[in-house]
């Protein structure tokens, strides 16, 4: 793919929708910073971790619903068209017509880091500010390299200022609006295995 200076997008934001829209249903498309970047498809195992995640916000009780891989605007005058593993909308808000929906009825976007992707994939940055540039309230990273979930709050000029992390098995309290507790004792199946010999 063609080098790009960092601040000029590969394409018009107009031209990248085209794109996506008419990419074919197994290619899922974001645009981030400015660059048409292949959401990486799921394996087994982060399939499992999101079906555990759908489970705890299935009952009727809950004041969220979880959208799996629903399209997102982000980013600073919401440039960015992400795809987010999850987000968690406030039950009675609609995602919308469109393909991307806008960030004012998200509540939390999760993210589960593909391994072999490792640490620089841009989940852990790029992705990062461009949900709190856009003002997402959290974001919850579930990181498969070092088995730890991460959530950050309190966006303000495209960082979060508070980040906590803690070990999977542990309950975690989800970050305001959400504020719920959720179990990650299940991830605890999903751990790293050694693939040596």
């Amino acid at each position: 793919m063609t080098r790009t200076h960092p601040h000029i997008p590969q394409m018009p934001l107009d031209d990248f929708e085209d794109l996506a829209r008419g990419a074919p249903e197994t290619v899922w498309l974001e645009f981030v910073r400015g660059r048409v970047e292949v959401k990486p498809p799921s394996d087994g195992d982060h399939s499992e971790i999101l079906v555990s995640l759908l489970r705890q916000f299935a009952s009727e009780d809950r004041l969220w619903d979880l959208y799996p891989y629903a399209g997102l605007c982000t980013e600073t005058s919401l440039a960015g068209r992400y795809m987010p593993d999850a987000m968690l909308v406030r039950r009675g808000h609609r995602l919308g017509r469109g393909h991307w929906a806008s960030p004012d009825i998200v509540s939390a976007v999760v993210e589960i880091v593909h391994r072999a992707w490792g640490k620089d994939h841009r989940d852990h940055d790029a992705k990062l500010v461009g949900y709190a540039s856009a003002a997402i309230p959290a974001h919850i990273l579930i990181d498969r390299d070092d088995n730890t979930i991460t959530t950050s709050s309190e966006p303000h000029d495209g960082r979060y200022q508070l980040v906590a992390s803690s070990p999977w098995g542990t309950t975690v309290r989800l970050p305001a609006p959400v504020d719920v507790a959720l179990n990650t004792e299940r991830l605890k199946s999903y751990m790293a295995r050694d693939t040596a010999p």
